[in-house]
């Protein structure tokens, strides 16, 4: 894998952001004339995985299943979304197994 890179919002950025959702939101409504019944909101999160090769290289050259990395990125930001152990997130018993020869600290206990 590539090096992991961590991108925060200051204070400034996150109130922009926020004024710029609210925006979207009178824009939608109307400026509030025309109501939001039955609404539901829903938030979309975006992973994106960065590895050093392509996905041939990935997987000859350097021996490392993709599958597995995305899988274990997956549960971690599942748990940390749910506000659950990554352990509790997965219900099968087999896979429990599976997953945990390939990332045993996400999965102990």
């Amino acid at each position: 894998l590539s090096k992991p890179e961590k991108q925060g919002l200051v204070a400034d950025d996150i109130r922009k952001e926020k004024g710029k959702a609210f925006d979207l939101l009178d824009a939608l409504s109307r400026s509030g004339s025309l109501a939001v019944a039955h609404s539901e909101l829903h938030v979309v999160v975006a992973m994106t995985h960065c590895f050093e090769r392509d996905l041939m290289g990935t997987v000859i050259r350097d021996n490392v299943n993709p599958i597995e990395k995305l899988e274990g990125s997956t549960l971690l930001l599942a748990s940390a979304v749910h506000g659950v152990s990554a352990r509790e997130l997965v219900c099968d018993a087999n896979e429990l197994r599976r997953l945990r020869m390939t990332m045993p600290r996400l999965l102990e206990g």
